[in-house]
């Protein structure tokens, strides 16, 4: 999707899409939902989420519910234990960037300097503005850096696409992301690819809130095969 296409769908719009893929309205949308189904019971599994203030309000609750549905523990995670507060993100033809208003809130369950990886079987890393930030956190790096180096299912959305490329080398990684971010991923040698979901191995990235419907389904998949 062009940087032009995006500006011009509405959140409405992209909900209604949304809820299409998830076998609502939109043609073809259940086809492909079907055919990415877990290859095993989920049940008992857990996955870390990680954010921090200002994290993306839809993408976050998302994720969260999608996991509940299938019987996965979601577990938060962020700086430190504190009610966050989470945003959302809009766009708007008549400005050059997305827009933001304050969202949900949301209790984090765990800092991340008190989290072993080793007690999660996936990870997920919404997106909004708290990757900036939280980027910076050494203890979710090196949280990161346990599930890229032991190709552990790890899904990022928009511009928690940045928290790979802050944990690890991406050269000939596949990734998708905000298009903010196009140019740091080929410039570190990645391979930008502007699609709703994009697979490389054990991870899972996908452009912004719009591409839930088709982004969980993946995750759930790749984490399905652990």
């Amino acid at each position: 999707m062009s940087e032009h296409e995006l500006k011009n769908r509405t959140r409405r719009q992209a909900l209604a899409t949304a809820l299409g893929a998830a076998g609502l309205a939109a043609v073809g949308g259940t086809q492909a939902l079907a055919n990415s189904r877990p290859t095993r019971p989920l049940k008992g599994k857990r996955v870390l989420i990680g954010v921090g203030d200002f994290s993306e309000a839809l993408e976050t609750y998302y994720m969260i519910y999608r996991l509940m549905e299938e019987g996965v523990e979601p577990v938060v995670a962020a700086p430190t234990i504190k009610r966050l507060q989470l945003v959302v993100h809009d766009v708007d033809p008549q400005f050059l960037g997305y827009t933001e208003k304050a969202g949900y809130r949301l209790k984090a369950q765990l800092a991340y300097k008190d989290v072993n990886p080793a007690d999660y079987d996936g990870l997920l890393l919404p997106g909004g503005r708290a990757p900036e930030k939280i980027r910076q956190d050494k203890d979710l790096v090196k949280t990161i850096g346990h599930f890229l180096d032991n190709r552990l299912p790890l899904g990022a959305m928009c511009h928690g696409t940045m928290l790979i490329y802050t944990a690890r080398p991406i050269k000939g990684l596949r990734l998708t992301g905000h298009g903010g971010i196009k140019r740091d991923i080929e410039l570190l040698g990645g391979k930008f690819i502007d699609k709703p979901v994009v697979v490389d191995g054990s991870v899972v990235t996908s452009r912004g809130w719009g591409d839930l419907p088709y982004f969980m389904p993946k995750f759930l998949e790749v984490l399905g095969r652990k």
